[in-house]
């Protein structure tokens, strides 16, 4: 599954890209507070590499309100620098940062790059994070495949929390050929 690259809702000026970091920095804001939680590429590219460094700032802040954050976190799937994979992984790899970041870190990264994010998402279904556990089992879930459906078929039966559970059960439906 890639981002919807499809005609997206309008930005209400980000036809142009935007001149100065402060600009970049107040778009960022704006499509972050608009309603929707899937990161349109369409939105998100005339913003350039530059939105990167925005999202992470306002993701890495304490300061910045909790579901801002995690928003960040997973609009980073749509921005146009090849660096945001690896800063993704990186969220997704911490220990140390709050698991609803991880959480959404392993959503982004199923989004940004598809099939390809199965090898760096399978480890994190034996996480010891429920969030980020039914996290990566509903992104995997979305990506499907044979390695996908035996993995969670596997992990299903170990699993105690029930919201994971579920997100299990769910992600074997969507990867059923």
């Amino acid at each position: 599954m890639a981002l919807p690259a499809a005609t997206a809702p309008s930005t209400g000026g980000a036809g142009a890209s935007p001149a100065s970091p402060g600009e970049v920095r107040e778009e960022v804001l704006s499509l972050l507070d608009r309603s929707g939680t899937v990161p349109y590429e369409t939105e998100w590219k005339p913003l350039g590499p530059a939105a990167l460094g925005v999202l992470e700032d306002l993701a890495t802040d304490p300061n910045t309100p909790p579901q801002r954050r995690s928003r960040a976190v997973t609009f980073m799937a749509a921005v146009d620098n090849p660096q945001a994979t690896d800063r993704l992984q990186a969220f997704l790899k911490n220990g140390n940062t709050q698991p609803t970041l991880r959480a959404s870190a392993a959503t982004a990264l199923g989004l940004r790059v598809g099939t390809d994010a199965v090898p760096t998402l399978l480890p994190f279904l034996q996480d010891r994070s429920d969030p980020v556990r039914e996290a990566v089992a509903r992104a995997l879930g979305r990506l499907g495949g044979v390695q996908v459906q035996q993995a969670l078929e596997e992990r299903l039966p170990l699993e105690e929390t029930p919201v994971v559970r579920e997100a299990l059960q769910q992600g074997l439906t969507f990867s059923v050929p």
